[in-house]
């Protein structure tokens, strides 16, 4: 089905007074945070890669984002703290991860960190392409994007 369709048929749907709220431009920023919910309940949170099973798990508690310090420790408390070698794991296994995560989020890797460098930590995003490692301050903010894996028993 084709855009110009799928859009008239959401408005039809919709109803006009549904419609006209959706598309004014002074309810932009309520849409893409109604967008943003939608899209974040639809993304899985388990994945296989390699033979491995994973769960992908947000470090958040009700919060929007937290300090890399808090961060870390819910990832230790959730037994999440991942390093190198689960991150080169993913790395290897990247055309097994689910589509839908491509943009929409960035794992963490809390125990892998810059050599020489403790307050600087490996983290693996979409880059248009593929899946890209680079590195993330711990010092900066947190947010829902970010998600951490906790790998399941064998």
């Amino acid at each position: 089905m084709s855009d110009f369709r799928k859009c008239a048929q959401l408005q039809e749907q919709l109803g006009p007074d549904r419609w006209n709220a959706l598309i004014d431009s002074g309810n932009t920023g309520k849409v893409k945070d109604f967008c943003d919910g939608l899209v974040a309940a639809a993304l899985p949170t388990t994945m296989t890669l390699g033979g491995g099973e994973y769960d992908i798990l947000s470090f958040l508690r009700g919060e929007k984002s937290v300090k890399g310090d808090v961060m870390v420790a819910h990832a230790k408390e959730m037994n999440a703290h991942q390093g190198k070698k689960e991150r080169e794991h993913l790395l290897n296994h990247q055309d097994e991860i689910p589509a839908i995560l491509q943009g929409n989020v960035v794992f963490v890797f809390t125990d892998d960190t810059r050599p020489g460098d403790p307050e600087d930590i490996a983290i693996v995003r979409w880059g248009g392409d593929r899946w890209v490692q680079r590195w993330h301050w711990l010092v900066l903010v947190w947010s829902g994007d970010y998600r951490v894996l906790r790998r399941k028993s064998k």
